[in-house]
């Protein structure tokens, strides 16, 4: 039989979705406030002895330091996930990712205590990136494992919808801030951090409620009475090599907007653009990505994936090159409208990428694959664009030297249409699972 037909009831639905929502929207909050804050303030804050370009690629690099360390953090939530179930694993990652926002706007700066100011605000991202690396995968598979497997790209694209809720937020803070005198900026930026406490605590209270997948539970009874060990990495690389390499390349797709938002914001910045006003139009930007991921999610569901995901991948590459030469130009309707042209292209790879992902593996190593994939795709490797690009501009001569940075987006854009094209189309057919076909919802609420 197939899994259209599981699903919790109405009641632990609505709690399960507010719960997955909740947690991707704080790591993307927690993320996204901390890329303004490195790409704003933390260069003259945590590297004042540090030149401005210099003291920026530093930021930038501790922002790196987050994102090298959530791979890892997808392996250890990844093993426990298939091992013990999603929802421990997730309640765990929230506590972590909230606990290490919070320090980060707790810390002293360089000018209170030297040294030690970058080597904790270091230590408290990497906390941040190993919690945000059990985070996404997770969120992933508590819905699309629960959900009916014909509308897998919708449901999953709720994941991806809490990430631009995140940005949103974060971004509304960071334009409030900017209207700020300077000096008060330098205290202020603090804020954000600290209010993601009390996103946590709402966000654990839903998620304490919320039941384990069917699927999972039945593939973990069936282990268990086969007194099956079950080493979820080692059967990822054992049974799933050529699937790993195709979901990480796909899963680098989201990673674009450290180019169009990330770095771009702080681009904007060296050229003395209004920063209130690019601020504004990534909120826009990211009102707009709300429905276009839900859309093309939706749309997957209907067109198959891989469609959306060449798509998509092809589309952001003109579009990232207008938006560099208009911030260049000062042209700022132009930048809002590169803005929606680049969010369409990468609202076309989000959306289906929760179910695409999960389609490529099977549920005993679901977990580990998924949150492997990407966070080495989305997170290690597109997390280091910031960096290089800011690498790749000050090597260039700085601005207005920036269309070496494109190119980021080309090399993403190759690799991200090969994995779509070699992958088998899963649209509509069962999750994969090794003998054994995925009982009825009646067997699989009674268990």
């Amino acid at each position: 039989m197939s899994d259209t037909t599981l699903g919790p009831r109405t009641g632990s639905q609505r709690r399960l979705i507010t719960s997955t929502l909740l947690g991707t929207t704080i790591e993307f909050f927690d993320l996204y406030i901390y890329s303004l804050a490195a790409g704003l303030y933390f260069a003259h804050l945590f590297f004042p002895s540090a030149s401005p370009t210099v003291g920026v690629i530093a930021s930038f690099g501790t922002l790196a330091a987050g994102f090298l360390a959530r791979p890892l953090g997808g392996i250890v939530g990844g093993h426990f996930g298939d091992r013990y179930g999603r929802k421990k694993v997730l309640v765990a990652s929230m506590l972590i990712m909230g606990i290490s926002t919070f320090v980060v706007g707790v810390l002293p700066t360089y000018e209170t205590i030297g040294m030690w100011a970058p080597i904790l605000l270091i230590s408290a991202r990497i906390a941040q990136g190993l919690g945000a690396g059990a985070e996404w995968g997770g969120g992933v598979l508590m819905l699309v494992e629960h959900m009916r497997q014909d509308r897998r790209g919708f449901w999953g694209s709720i994941v991806a919808v809490g990430t631009w809720i995140g940005i949103c937020i974060g971004t509304l803070f960071f334009a409030a801030l900017t209207r700020l005198p300077d000096d008060v900026q330098q205290w202020a930026w603090r804020a954000p951090f600290i209010a993601s406490a009390a996103l946590v605590l709402v966000g654990l209270w839903i998620r304490i409620g919320v039941s384990e997948t069917p699927i999972f539970v039945l593939a973990d009874k069936e282990a268990k009475t086969a007194k099956r060990e079950r080493l979820p990495l080692a059967e990822l690389f054992q049974m799933h090599k050529k699937a790993m390499l195709i979901a990480v390349c796909v899963a680098l797709g989201p990673g674009t907007y450290q180019l169009y938002v990330t770095f771009a914001t702080s681009y904007a910045k060296m050229l003395n653009l209004d920063m209130s006003t690019i601020l504004l139009f990534h909120f826009a930007n990211g009102i707009f990505a709300i429905a276009a991921t839900l859309f093309f999610g939706w749309l997957s569901d209907l067109t198959g994936r891989r469609i959306m995901l060449i798509g998509g991948s092809v589309l952001v590459i003109p579009a990232m090159y207008m938006l560099f030469w208009s911030l260049n130009e000062g042209r700022l309707s132009l930048v809002m409208v590169s803005l929606i042209v680049l969010e369409i292209g990468h609202s076309m790879v989000n959306g289906p990428l929760g179910a695409f992902l999960a389609e490529r593996f099977e549920t005993t190593a679901r977990y580990t694959g998924v949150s492997i994939a990407y966070q080495v795709g989305a997170g290690a490797i597109a997390g280091l664009g910031p960096l290089i690009a800011t690498t790749i501009l000050a090597n260039a001569g700085g601005p207005p030297n920036v269309y070496g940075v494109p190119l980021i987006a080309v090399v993403m854009g190759i690799l991200i249409s090969i994995g779509a094209w070699v992958a088998p189309e899963m649209t509509r057919k069962p999750l994969p699972d090794k003998n054994r076909v995925v009982e009825t919802s009646h067997r699989a609420e009674a268990v």
